[in-house]
């Protein structure tokens, strides 16, 4: 494995978020300029709306699950010529665009959405980015840059990737729950 192939799918993978952030924004701002429409009654949405509320623990390990299916979904480019690697980057990309652009457009300044998403979302993307760079390696190995042989896949160090992403997901999804999750609720009120 050479440094340049990780420096390349790295950069890649973050190229491939922020795209799909781009998008998404793109995506609010016209949501957001169509004509409103009154929504009909829907019977028990405030009740449905109450109970999915989580706090503590029950929402970091939602917070835990959802994340780590998003990062192993993202090594399945490794088998995929990196293809479900960009789908999920660019899937990824487009809800967080979507979620800071109707965030600036609901009236939020900039530094609270940066307040809200930053002390999580640094360990959340970077660990996220981390797996894409792992799973746009299915391209080297479908082109034929790199060969799939027990070198290989010792240099790949699996299980020191596995081990990094749940490390760091775990701590992500921590301060996610019980941090963000206070200070998105003292913004509430």
């Amino acid at each position: 494995m050479n440094k340049v192939g990780w420096t390349a799918s790295f950069a890649c993978a973050w190229l491939v978020l922020l795209l799909g952030a781009v998008m998404g924004h793109a995506f609010a701002e016209w949501i957001h300029g169509l004509p409103a429409v009154p929504l009909p009654e829907l019977g028990g949405f405030e009740a449905a709306r109450q109970t999915d509320d989580r706090m503590g623990w029950d929402l970091f390990a939602f917070i835990l699950r959802r994340n780590m299916s998003v990062y192993v979904l993202l090594l399945f480019g490794l088998v995929s010529v990196g293809l479900v690697t960009f789908v999920v980057l660019l899937g990824n990309g487009i809800a967080i665009g979507q979620l800071i652009g109707f965030a600036r457009l609901s009236g939020m300044s900039g530094s609270t959405v940066v307040d809200l998403l930053a002390p999580h979302g640094v360990l959340e993307l970077g660990a996220l980015c981390i797996a894409g760079a792992v799973g746009f390696q299915g391209v080297r190995l479908a082109t034929g840059l790199s060969r799939l042989n027990r070198e290989w896949f010792v240099a790949l160090r699996p299980g020191l990737v596995l081990g990094f992403g749940l490390c760091a997901l775990t701590l992500a999804a921590v301060v996610e729950a019980f941090v963000t999750a206070e200070l998105a609720e003292s913004l509430r009120r």
